[in-house]
């Protein structure tokens, strides 16, 4: 469990929610939307409450007896009474119950509110976090703080600086123009350039060399062979200094402008996401025109049914679904989407989410 400002966000390793799939029997699914401020609180327990109501009608109404699937139920009535959870949530909450299985899972992802009775636990709202989708690095450059970020549409984590300084004055007290007035038309001993000018020559001066250092510490931190993107978050001026110091190869040209010392991880998040859309919407054409490519020649299908049946039999390579929760229109669909979804994480396939796609299913078959 992870808190910030995304609020409070549980592991999203799902993997045994697909072991428990593997047991079979009656299974419920409960999707509740909440507030990050917890202002909401008591909407979204009441909204669980009436959850567990239909549910109980429901499972009475396929013939449980009403006292076991009370008992079922219990664990997610217990949850409704718990004040103190609800006031520590984030975007959304999933609860997947069945028999000897309880696991509630607050999410960084919207959530419509639904309760899913059946064979299957319902995994679609979940795609866009189950997703093997592209990922950036965001790195916030201010005099008094770096931080650098790793970051999915949805999901974003702090990751640590290593070998990268993390100040304008761990960097410059170690320079000796911090302390001398030196000449720009002549150099020391060691050959070590020399400058003379107003205070504001010499603090340029050393602005650029602390944003160098900065740059070549990042290259060295993230490498050079990656192809991840990196947003700069800083003063729109320090960009064209760190992309000439900083050797690794994704740098994104455009910059989250202003200092983002104050600047809340989630923000960062969402605005580097916005810097990068127009090009991200282009290459997700490009691999929906591959993966649709693959599909006319029978490499892969635009039909849900067979995707599902492809999915169970471990045949999909990589399985396409829309990003939104309502991307896909129709009861007996989502059911097909959910199971090819399930079946297609169960046998090591990668689930991919796109903005949009063109038909009612997409999937890449690896035979």
């Amino acid at each position: 469990m992870t808190g910030h400002s995304q609020g409070i966000v549980d592991s999203l390793d799902f993997s045994s929610v697909l072991e428990r799939q593997e047991q079979g029997g009656v299974t419920l699914t409960f999707t509740v939307a909440t507030d990050v401020t917890g202002k909401a609180e008591k909407v979204s327990a009441l909204t669980l409450k009436n959850h567990v109501r239909d549910a109980k009608a429901r499972l009475v109404e396929s013939g449980m007896r009403e006292a076991a699937a009370t008992e079922l139920l219990a664990p997610v009535a217990a949850l409704v009474t718990d004040s103190s959870y609800w006031r520590l949530q984030s975007r959304g909450l999933i609860v997947f119950l069945a028999e000897g299985f309880f696991l509630p899972v607050r999410v960084p992802i919207e959530l419509g509110d639904s309760v899913t009775v059946g064979e299957e636990f319902n995994l679609l709202p979940l795609a866009p976090v189950l997703a093997s989708d592209r990922k950036l690095y965001v790195l916030a450059l201010a005099q008094n703080s770096v931080r650098l970020f790793d970051s999915t549409r949805n999901v974003i984590e702090e990751l640590p600086l290593e070998n990268v300084p993390a100040s304008f004055d761990e960097v410059i007290d170690e320079l000796p123009e911090r302390e001398l007035d030196v000449r720009s038309a002549s150099a020391g001993a060691q050959g070590t350039p020399s400058f003379q000018g107003s205070g504001r020559d010499i603090d340029r001066f050393l602005l650029e060399k602390y944003i160098s250092a900065i740059g070549q510490a990042i290259g060295t931190r993230l490498g050079t062979a990656r192809s991840q993107p990196l947003v700069l978050a800083a003063v729109a001026e320090y960009l064209p200094i760190f992309r000439a110091s900083c050797p690794y190869p994704a740098v994104f040209d455009g910059v989250i402008a202003g200092s983002p010392e104050r600047a809340l991880p989630d923000e960062l998040r969402s605005a580097a996401w916005q810097l990068v859309n127009s090009e991200e919407e282009a290459r997700e054409a490009e691999e929906q025109d591959r993966a649709r490519s693959l599909a006319h020649a029978g490499r892969g299908s635009f039909d849900l049914v067979e995707i599902a049946q492809a999915a169970a039999e471990g045949r999909v390579d990589t399985l396409f679904l829309p990003r939104a929760e309502d991307g896909i229109r129709g009861q007996e669909s989502r059911e097909l989407a959910n199971r090819a979804l399930i079946e297609t994480l169960k046998n090591s396939g990668v689930l991919r989410t796109l903005g949009a796609i063109d038909s009612a299913g997409l999937a890449t078959f690896r035979y």
